[in-house]
C-alpha cells in the first residue's frame, strides 16, 4: 500500500454522509454479529433509529441484554438477541438453523464480530487460530447457511452482506495468504499476532469480492461490500499491553460512533451497492490487489469450503 493511500484512509476528510442520512428501514431484517459492543453497537444503534428489526448475534447473552437495554433507552427501539459463538462451527450451524426458524428472510447481514491480538495459545473449538476462526471461518459458515434467507429478501432491493474489515489487509507481506498460519503449528507460532490479524482481514476482503462477483454472474439479488471503518478508538483495545496499540489510540482519536458511518452507508445508501470496497468516511476505495485476483479468490473459497463441509 502506498503512503498516500495509507494517509487517505487514516486521516480522511470530514464525512459528507452521516447515519441520519440513511433511509427508513421499516420492515428490514438485519443481523449484526458482535452488535453488542464497539463499532457493532454503534451500527445497531443507527439501524434501530431507522426502524430496522435488528438481531444482535453474539456469544454472551448477558452482555447482549445489557447492550439492548441501553440501546432501547437511547433509541426507543429494542433489538433482539441471537445466540452465536463464531469460535465453534457446530454452534454456528445451530445458530443459523435457529435463525431460519425465526425469520423467512434477511435484508442485511453485518459480519462485524472479531477479536484483536488474543493470546497465541487461543484457538477455536476446532483448532483454528482464534482471530482467523472468528473473523473468517465462523463467518463464512454462518453466511453459507443463511444465504438462502438473503436470496429470499423481498424485491426490488438486493440483500447486502457487509464485511467490517480493516486497512490492515494491505499489510500482508507479499499480499498473499499463508494458510499454514490458520491452524496451530510452528508456522503460526512464528508469524506474530499482528500479521495473523492482517491475514484475517485480507481474507475477509478477498472473500467479499468473490461473493460479489459470483452473485452478479448468477443474477442473484445479493451484493457484498467490504470496508475499512476507520482507525477507531474502541474497547477492542481494552487491556492490550502492546506499546504500539497504546500509541495507536493516541494518534487516531476517532471516537467509536465514527466507526459506524461507513458500515451504515454500505448497508443503507442506495448508491453503495455499486461498490465492492469502501474507506472512511463512506467513500469508495481500492482494496489490496490480491483481493481482486480471481485465482486467489478461488483458492480461498475452496479452502474454506473444505473446512466447513462437515457442518453444511
Amino acid at each position: 500500500m502506498s503512503f498516500f493511500q495509507w494517509l487517505q484512509e487514516s486521516f480522511p476528510p470530514a464525512p459528507k454522509w452521516r447515519p441520519e442520512d440513511a433511509p427508513d428501514l421499516t420492515g428490514k431484517v438485519v443481523i449484526v454479529t458482535g452488535g453488542n459492543a464497539g463499532i457493532g453497537r454503534e451500527i445497531t444503534k443507527g439501524l434501530l433509529k431507522k426502524n430496522a428489526k435488528v438481531y444482535i448475534a453474539t456469544r454472551s447473552e448477558d452482555r447482549a441484554r445489557e447492550a439492548i437495554d441501553v440501546l432501547t433507552t437511547e433509541t426507543g427501539k429494542k433489538a433482539a438477541f441471537h445466540q452465536l459463538d463464531l469460535s465453534d462451527l457446530a454452534q454456528v450451524r445451530e445458530s443459523a438453523q435457529a435463525f431460519a426458524k425465526r425469520e423467512s428472510h434477511i435484508d442485511l447481514l453485518y459480519l462485524n464480530a472479531g477479536v484483536m491480538l488474543p493470546p497465541i495459545d487461543a484457538l477455536t473449538k476446532q483448532g483454528y487460530d482464534l482471530t482467523v476462526g472468528i473473523s473468517l471461518i465462523g463467518h463464512h459458515l454462518f453466511l453459507r447457511l443463511l444465504y438462502p434467507l438473503l436470496l429470499a429478501a423481498p424485491a426490488p432491493d438486493p440483500a447486502r452482506i457487509i464485511w467490517v474489515a480493516s486497512f490492515a489487509h494491505h499489510h500482508v507481506p507479499g499480499g498473499r495468504l499463508n494458510y499454514a498460519t490458520f491452524t496451530d503449528g510452528p508456522e503460526r507460532r512464528k508469524t506474530g499476532l499482528f500479521l495473523l490479524y492482517d491475514e484475517a482481514k485480507l481474507a475477509q476482503v478477498t472473500l467479499s469480492v468473490y461473493l460479489a462477483n459470483r452473485a452478479k454472474e448468477r443474477g442473484e439479488r445479493v451484493v457484498s461490500i467490504a470496508l475499512h471503518p476507520g482507525n477507531i478508538n474502541t474497547e477492542i483495545f481494552r487491556d492490550k499491553k502492546s506499546w504500539l496499540l497504546k500509541l495507536w489510540v493516541r494518534v487516531y482519536p476517532w471516537p467509536t460512533p465514527y466507526g459506524a458511518i461507513t458500515p451504515l452507508y454500505a448497508g443503507t445508501a442506495p448508491e453503495a451497492v455499486e461498490h465492492k470496497y469502501l474507506r472512511p468516511w463512506a467513500r469508495p476505495g481500492s482494496p489490496n490487489l490480491i483481493a481482486l485476483d480471481v485465482t486467489e479468490q478461488d483458492k480461498l473459497w475452496n479452502w474454506l469450503e473444505e473446512q466447513v463441509k462437515d457442518y453444511l
